[in-house]
């Protein structure tokens, strides 16, 4: 989420019903990096000194010999050289403390980390926190790693032990608070910036994305409520206003008041928030009216403008829904296939395209759109039946049989079900007259 006004573009809101979607962005401070600098920070600066070279160096023990040799090639950063002189400390480190022995792991772990060897560094981390469960640095450098490998939910783990023993930590906490985001714990996330807008008062954007996933929970009454509070005592000319009016619109919208959402929209655009988002949610709200002339007019605008857009595959869907239903089913199909190009595969695209299709009279593509949408679970009464007027057109009679049986048992729709009775019979007296040809 942001912290200021110029990365307003970050603020994530994903609107599940309505296919709205403003991608929620994990936005997690690197830790890896640091560790070259943490392993310089435990170099004994003694290994340099020639003085050290002398008595003290008769008392070193194997295992801390092993250790300065490591500490040296650290230094000069040939961290598999120092893997393997960090290995040596360890297979001769009995006797020592166990805090001595856990800093040695740790030590260890983040070398094998700058060579890339992660299953090593998690095994050694692990070790680490046997021996010390309130290293910090190993919290940190577990939850780093489960996300470099695309684990969040044992990063989520690790940082949840991490905020418990160091919780004035507020950045790691922040951290945490997107992790959740990103695994869709929204009431957890909410639960988190709630405690970081009581630790930073000061910082709106912490009370503002507490309200944000209060909304993203599916809270629209309670968020909006909240929303109006907030734009009652807040100035017109905070940088936060424009990003609240934006939100509010956003639960107006999934209450189903349209009109009032697409002036929500407007007046968020009018005090600077981001152009093509506002005007996707204005597009989005005149296809959920119905109106679908107008959602091709916006639709079109918005391609043909500068402005950046956050969900254009959704943009594009919708363009081509509305072309169908206006019966301009070339178009159509050009503008899903556009939408399918981008990457994502939209529930309902297929659907849309299978209807153009038919109407084309493209019977056999149609018939494998229908398909998908059935495995999409989207709209699968209607799918069975089209796939099926498909499979008559194409004089599949047997396939069309089973898809008028299916239209028959998958959804409630009267029109539906009396017209695939209706098929029915009549693929029931086609093939008894075959059967009774001479």
């Amino acid at each position: 989420m942001t912290e200021n006004n110029t990365e307003k573009s970050r603020w994530p809101v994903l609107l599940r019903a309505l296919a709205m979607a403003l991608a929620a962005v994990l936005v997690f401070s690197l830790i890896m990096p640091t560790v070259a600098g943490t392993l310089s920070s435990w170099n004994r600066q003694e290994t340099a000194d020639e003085e050290v070279q002398g008595e003290e160096a008769q008392t070193r023990s194997p295992a801390e010999g092993f250790e300065l040799l490591a500490d040296l090639a650290i230094t000069e950063e040939r961290y598999q050289d120092a893997a393997g002189y960090l290995e040596r400390a360890l297979e001769l480190s009995e006797g020592l403390e166990a805090d001595a022995l856990s800093r040695l792991c740790l030590k260890t772990a983040s070398v094998y980390v700058m060579c890339g060897n992660t299953d090593r560094a998690v095994q050694l981390l692990d070790r680490t926190l046997e021996l010390n469960e309130a290293s910090l640095e190993a919290l940190l450098l577990k939850a780093q790693l489960a996300l470099e490998a695309g684990d969040s939910r044992a990063a989520m783990e690790e940082l949840e032990r991490y905020v418990e023993l160091a919780p004035e930590d507020l950045d790691t906490r922040l951290s945490l608070a997107r992790l959740y985001e990103s695994l869709n714990d929204y009431s957890a996330a909410m639960t988190e910036y709630e405690l970081l807008y009581e630790k930073q008062s000061g910082d709106e954007s912490h009370y503002l994305n507490a309200l944000r996933c209060s909304f993203l929970a599916g809270n629209y009454e309670e968020a909006l409520g909240k929303f109006d509070g907030y734009l009652e005592r807040t100035g017109q000319d905070s940088d936060y206003y424009p990003v609240a009016l934006f939100l509010r619109a956003a639960c107006v919208m999934q209450l189903g008041r349209l009109d009032e959402a697409e002036e929500g929209f407007r007046q968020a655009m009018d005090f600077g928030y981001d152009e093509g988002a506002c005007m996707e949610q204005v597009m989005l709200c005149s296809f959920d009216r119905g109106d679908y002339q107008q959602t091709a007019d916006y639709a079109v605008e918005l391609l043909e403008t500068e402005a950046r857009l956050n969900t254009p595959e959704l943009v594009y869907q919708r363009l081509g829904a509305s072309m169908m239903m206006l019966e301009r089913y070339e178009e159509a199909v050009q503008y899903l296939d556009e939408a399918k190009e981008l990457g994502l595969e939209l529930t309902g695209n297929a659907y849309y395209r299978g209807v153009s299709l038919l109407a084309l009279h493209r019977y056999d593509e149609a018939a494998a759109d229908f398909g998908t949408s059935i495995e999409q679970g989207f709209l699968t009464q209607f799918c069975y039946y089209n796939r099926g007027v498909c499979y008559v057109q194409l004089l599949d009679y047997e396939k069309a049989a089973l898809d008028m049986e299916m239209t028959l048992t998958s959804g409630q729709d009267p029109e539906l079900i009396e017209a695939a009775r209706e098929i029915l019979l009549q693929i029931e007296e086609y093939n008894k007259s075959i059967t009774e040809m001479p």
